[in-house]
């Protein structure tokens, strides 16, 4: 297994996160504990949060990030 760092704002982009895991790997992951509610806190949508995942693959963070960069820039 290979822990990935993610810098995400909102529990939507944690939750997109999540679904890619399941696709990509099924059951065969692991995700930080807690970060939904440290993403409900205050200030949440402001500062990046630092969240790491357990994945087989670790092509999967650039992959991901290669996907989403669009959406991400687009937003903010």
């Amino acid at each position: 297994m290979h822990k990935v760092w993610f810098e995400i704002y909102t529990r939507d982009e944690w939750y997109t996160i999540i679904r890619e895991c399941k696709k990509w790997f099924g059951n065969n992951w692991r995700g930080q504990r807690g970060v939904r509610r440290r993403l409900e806190g205050y200030g949440s949508l402001f500062q990046p949060h630092k969240v790491w995942f357990l994945v087989p693959n670790p092509a999967f963070k650039t992959w991901y990030e290669l996907k989403y960069t669009d959406n991400k820039n687009s937003g903010r």
